[in-house]
Order: C-alpha cells, then structure tokens, then sequence
C-alpha cells in the first residue's frame, strides 16, 4: 500500500512529535509500504527555515527508504497567537495543494495532531483521494492551547472546537497517547470507542540506553564533580520551567548541585535573562542536539526533570521522555498528575512533586541526593518497566497491525 504521513513538525526536527513519527515512517517503510511523509520545511522551535530551503515552494527527497515531501510555511521568531495562526494555516494550505499531486495515490492517510489544522489537511486530502483515514492524537486541542494561554477568544475556539469533533467523527480509525485522551475522544463521537486504539508512546531502546555515554561530557562541560539535575527538552510554555529556576535559586548556596537547561524553545531567552538576572550560577544552559546524541547527556545525569504547567488539563498528558529517561536508567522527579503519575509510581522509576513548586523540586533533589542507592533503584526499575511495555518496537506493531486490518477491509 501507499500510506502518505501529514506531520507539520518531522526529522530533523527535534521534539516528541517528530520523533514519534519518524518512528512510525520507518516501520512501515520496513514492513515495505510505500511511504511518503508530507511536512513543513524544517524550522521548529526557533521558527527560522535553513538556507537550503530559503527561496523554494516544495521539496522532495528521499530518506531511509521512504520519500519526504517538503512545503514552505510562514515560519517566524515571534510566537505570537496571529504569528502561530499564520504559521498553521500556511502548512496546512501548502500541504493540501502539495498533496494532491501524489503518485501513486495513497490507500491510507495518516495525520498527526496537534496542530489540528495539519489533521485537516489529512483529512482532506484522503477525501479527495478516497483513502482510509488514520487521526493520530498526541495532545488535545483546543483543550491544549487554551491552558497555555496561547487561544483565548472565543471567536478561535468554538470553530477549533467543531473542527476537533468533525475530524474525530470522520476519522476511520484514531489512535492516542494516552487513556485520558481516549476517553474524551469517545465521549465526542457516537460510538467513538469503537475505533479508538490506545497507542502510547515509548522509548527508542537502542537509542536511549544506559550504555550509551560519553565519559569526557562531564570533563568538557565544566562539570565533574558535580550533581547535575538536568532539564532535557523543548523550553516552552507548557513545560512550566521558571519553577525550576526557582528551586535553582533555593539551592543556589550549595555548591555541589547544579541545573543543566538542554535544548531549545520559545521561552529559552526569558530563562537565560532570568538566570543572569538572578545571579543562578548553578544554572548551564545547552544547545538542543539531535535525538540520536541525546542519551549522553541524559547518563551523566544524577537526576532527570519532567515538569508541566500545574493545569487540570495536563493530567490526561504523558510528556514521552518519562519513557526515554527510564530507558536509560536514570531517576526521575516528575510533576505531572495524573496517568503520568501512576506510570511512575507503577514502575518505581522515581518520584512525584506537585507541578510548579520549586520547594517541592528543592526538597526532592537534596533528599535523592544523599541516597545514590535509592537512585540507582529507581533507575533499574525504570528501565525495566520500559522494556516490558513501553518500546516503540510495540508501539510500531501496533501501528502496523492496525493499517493491516484496514487494508483487509478494502
């Protein structure tokens, strides 16, 4: 079968997005469908697109066996509601026109959201061409944007709200990070559990792995000797980073701890401004990395940081690199109610704190830093836990198996 992938955000973009549909790309390129991905020119987070791509509409090439389809969008610095509006609604147009001079025409489309507005172009362009369609979701919007702050009027809202609805209605099959999404999935859509599959994240096991180090990192950084409490991940508005600040802050007098800010995002700027302006000499900040070189960083790691903003909606959320850190055997603490929470608490891969209390954070780093056997416990169990049921080998069948069954059905 020909499957065509619509993802505004793909490789070499770093984030949990990307990386779950690279993932998806690459099984199914395996299984031997043909595979095409349409997606955005690269410029995710920082909004600015590489010179390669400067001054052209579409794009095409190939990649592990797969081909990528390439589209320009509005990119931009600014993430301002209009500037963000104009950014989905580009790629959301391109990526239509683009689509429907697709040979051969593909049997099965799969969209990924958010953004919901890249759904839609999914779900057009399998109208248009009479194919199967898969909706994969991985965050709830407008649930999601209006908790960020980022969607406040409601002249946005009700038309995000009829277009989530209509989408989950039209859709042949929806697929969902977690039981929480699921659940407000079916409660949409008339006999909505029908064709809802459960379909988690989990952790690249040959990437993230224990063994994958780098025994100088820690001597380049500047930082033998040190404990390294480490934040790995896009620096956005959801993840509620200048609360870790502040536990930097309450720490800031013992020497021996220090906070290590890996990656890159909107909010990145703010945070280095605060931390200068706060004096936080306990506090690095990295260049993002790509995927495949991120596990180094996450081993020299005393003790790894998954927050959220403290939203009620964010409860039904599992940010995906709880999954990688266990992999890697490393403790975590972690601030996310809910079904994150009880993965934790079910694998003994760490410990919970309420979202966005620094104390909280303080308290739990210098009691898990005292306890290198306790840390070590957790970190197996994690990783353990992991491998039973949480690999994206898992995720991947899954994911085959259900393409399978529609390809029966036509």
């Amino acid at each position: 079968m020909h499957i065509l992938i619509v993802s505004q955000y793909f490789h070499p973009e770093v984030g949990a997005t990307q990386t779950r549909m690279l993932e998806f790309a690459r099984a199914l390129a395996r299984e031997g469908h043909r595979l095409t991905v349409l997606t955005e020119f690269p410029n995710h987070p920082h909004g600015r697109i590489p010179a390669e791509y400067r001054g052209k509409i579409f794009t095409r090439e190939t990649f592990e066996g797969f081909d990528i389809v390439r589209v320009w969008v509005r990119a931009s610095e600014s993430k301002s509601v209009l500037s963000r509006l104009a950014f989905y609604f580009s790629f959301t147009f391109m990526a239509f026109v683009r689509g429907l001079f697709l040979f051969p025409r593909p049997d099965v489309v799969l969209a990924t959201s958010p953004p919901l507005f890249s759904a839609a172009a999914g779900r057009a362009l399998s109208f248009a061409y009479g194919a199967k369609f898969i909706l994969d979701i991985r965050d709830l919007w407008p649930k999601a944007a209006e908790a960020l702050g980022m969607l406040a009027d409601p002249r946005f809202i009700k038309p995000a709200e009829w277009l989530e609805r209509f989408l989950y209605r039209r859709a042949d099959r929806i697929t969902a990070v977690t039981k929480g999404f699921c659940a407000h999935i079916a409660s949409l859509v008339p006999r909505g559990e029908e064709k809802i599959e459960w379909l988690p994240n989990g952790a690249a096991t040959d990437i993230f792995s224990p063994e994958k180090t780098d025994p100088g990192l820690r001597g380049r950084l500047g930082l033998e000797g040190k404990f390294i409490v480490t934040f790995a991940g896009t620096h956005g508005i959801a993840q509620g980073l200048p609360a870790i600040l502040e536990a930097a802050r309450l720490l800031r007098d013992d020497p021996g701890v220090v906070f290590l800010f890996l990656g890159e995002g909107p909010v990145k700027e703010a945070l280095v401004e605060a931390a200068r302006e706060g004096d936080l000499s306990n506090v690095r900040f990295h260049p993002g990395v790509p995927t495949d070189e991120a596990a180094p960083f996450v081993n020299m790691s005393d003790l790894l940081l998954v927050p959220l903003k403290n939203d009620p909606e964010f409860r039904s959320f599992i940010p995906s690199k709880l999954f990688d850190f266990m992999a890697c055997a490393r403790p975590i603490v972690l601030s996310v109610d809910g079904e994150a929470r009880a993965i934790l608490e079910e694998a003994g891969a760490g410990v919970w704190i309420p979202a966005e209390d620094p104390r909280a954070l303080a308290e739990a780093i210098a009691d898990l830093r005292g306890d290198e056997e306790k840390r070590a416990e957790m970190g197996r169990r994690g990783r353990e836990f992991v491998l039973q049921s949480y690999t994206r080998e898992r995720q991947n069948e899954r994911l085959i198996g259900i393409i399978g069954e529609m390809a029966d059905r036509r």
